[in-house]
C-alpha cells in the first residue's frame, strides 16, 4: 500500500506556504485526520507533547491556496545536538512524519520552505523521515538513507477478521489459561506504573529510555483525542494484581502504530504480549483502521523480524533524507546494526548502568546528543 500523491489541478504558483501554530490553526488538524497517511505524529497533540517534554522551537509548515484551504503540512522542529549539531528534523522521537500532501505541487512547494528555512536558521542541514521514495524536488536534492523497513499488518480486507497463526493464537489460550487480562489504562498512575516497566525492559535491550515527561505528556494531551491507548496485561497472583506487560497504541487516520512496548521477563511464559497484541490487532479491524504497524526491525534482529512475520507483518521501506546531500547525512544516519559494533558496545555498557541512574541519563542523552 503506497502512500497517497493525488493528482491535483492546484497549480505551484497558486499555493503558498507559511508557518503555522497547528494547536491554535484548526485546519492542520482538520487536514491531518482527512489525510489517509496522516499518522499521530502528524497531529497538533504530538507536536505539543514534544514541545512540552523538549521544548524544540517549532517551524511548522502549512501549503495553502488563496482561499485559505491547506493542501500539504510538515512538522519541523530546529535542534541542536553535541554529536548531530543544528538542524530542522521533521521529527526527532518519531519514526515517521516528513511532509504530508495531497499533490506534487503541495509537496514541492513544502520541501523549497523547508529548505530555505534550514538555510536560515539551522546552519543549512535538514532532516527528514518518511516513507515517500522520492523527495527530490525541482532545483533541491537530498541524500537518502534507506532505512529499516517498519513492519505493517495489512488490515484493509473487510471481508473476514484478521486470523493469527497457530503458534500466536496458542500464545493466547495460554494466556486466557493464566488469567491474563487486558484493560486500557485509565489514570496518570497507570502511566507511571508502566513507566517503570518499560525502563526496565528498554535496560534489558541496552537502549536508554525516553523521559516519563515525554508520556505524560502523550497521555495529556493524546488520550483525550482518542489518539493514543495504553494496554495493560494483568494478572492476578497471591491476592495481589501484578502488572506483565504493556504497549502504548497511537491512532491516525487509517494506521495504528505500536510503538512503545514492555514487558516482564519472568512472565513470559503467561504470553501477556501475545494477549495484547492479538486483542488491539483484531480492535483495530473492528475499528475500520487499514494498517496495523509494528515498528522497524534491525536486519540483524532475526528473531524479532519473524515474531512480527508470524503476526503476518510485512516489511514497508522507510527513508531518511538529509539536506544538502553530504557525508554527515551518511556518517551519522547510515543504518547500522543495532546489536554490533559501537552500537553494540553502547548497548553492553547500558546494561550495566544502575537502574536509578537510567532515567536522568537517557533524558540528558535524549535532550542534549
Amino acid at each position: 500500500m503506497q502512500p497517497v500523491i493525488e493528482h491535483s489541478p492546484v497549480r505551484a504558483r497558486s499555493l503558498r506556504v507559511r508557518l503555522v501554530d497547528p494547536t491554535t490553526d484548526p485546519r492542520w488538524a482538520e487536514f491531518v485526520t482527512s489525510h489517509p497517511d496522516g499518522l499521530a505524529f502528524h497531529h497538533p497533540a504530538w507536536l505539543a507533547t514534544l514541545a512540552d517534554t523538549f521544548g524544540f522551537a517549532p517551524f511548522h509548515l502549512a501549503c495553502e491556496d488563496e482561499r485559505g484551504t491547506v493542501h500539504g503540512v510538515l512538522p519541523l522542529v530546529y535542534r541542536r545536538g553535541l554529536l548531530r549539531g543544528r538542524q530542522l528534523w521533521s521529527l526527532p522521537y518519531t519514526p515517521l512524519a516528513g511532509p504530508l500532501a495531497r499533490s506534487r505541487a503541495a509537496l514541492g512547494a513544502l520541501v523549497h520552505a523547508a529548505v530555505d528555512l534550514a538555510e536560515q536558521a539551522a546552519g543549512q542541514r535538514l532532516q527528514l523521515h518518511s516513507d515517500l521514495p522520492d523527495l527530490t524536488v525541482r532545483d533541491v536534492s537530498f541524500l537518502r538513507v534507506d532505512w529499516y523497513p517498519n513492519y505493517v499488518i495489512d488490515l484493509s480486507d473487510r471481508s473476514e477478521a484478521p486470523r493469527f497463526s497457530k503458534s500466536r493464537r496458542r500464545g493466547i489460550a495460554k494466556a486466557v489459561r493464566a488469567g491474563v487480562q487486558v484493560r486500557d489504562a485509565d489514570r496518570v498512575s497507570d502511566v507511571h506504573a508502566w513507566y517503570d516497566l518499560y525502563v526496565r525492559t528498554l535496560r534489558r535491550l541496552g537502549h536508554p529510555p525516553l523521559p516519563l515527561t515525554l508520556f505524560e505528556a502523550a497521555w495529556t494531551h493524546m488520550r483525550s483525542q482518542g489518539l493514543l491507548r495504553l494496554l495493560l496485561a494483568e494478572r492476578v497472583a497471591g491476592g495481589r494484581t501484578e502488572l506483565l506487560a504493556g504497549a502504548v497504541v497511537l491512532h491516525g487516520t487509517t494506521t495504528v502504530t505500536d510503538q512503545y512496548t514492555a514487558d516482564r521477563l519472568d512472565a513470559r511464559q503467561y504470553h501477556p504480549s501475545d494477549m495484547i497484541l492479538g486483542q488491539a490487532i483484531y480492535q483495530a479491524w473492528e475499528a475500520g483502521y487499514r494498517r496495523y504497524d509494528l515498528g522497524s526491525v534491525d536486519p540483524d534482529q532475526t528473531g524479532l523480524r519473524q515474531f512480527k512475520e508470524v503476526w503476518g507483518a510485512r516489511p514497508r521501506p522507510l527513508y531518511r533524507y538529509f539536506y544538502p546531500p553530504s557525508d554527515w547525512g551518511t556518517r551519522l544516519s547510515r543504518p547500522r546494526s543495532r546489536t554490533q559494533g559501537q552500537a553494540g558496545l553502547a548497548a553492553a555498557c547500558w546494561r550495566r548502568v544502575p537502574l536509578a541512574a537510567t532515567r536522568p541519563l537517557g533524558r540528558w542523552i535524549h535532550q542534549y546528543l
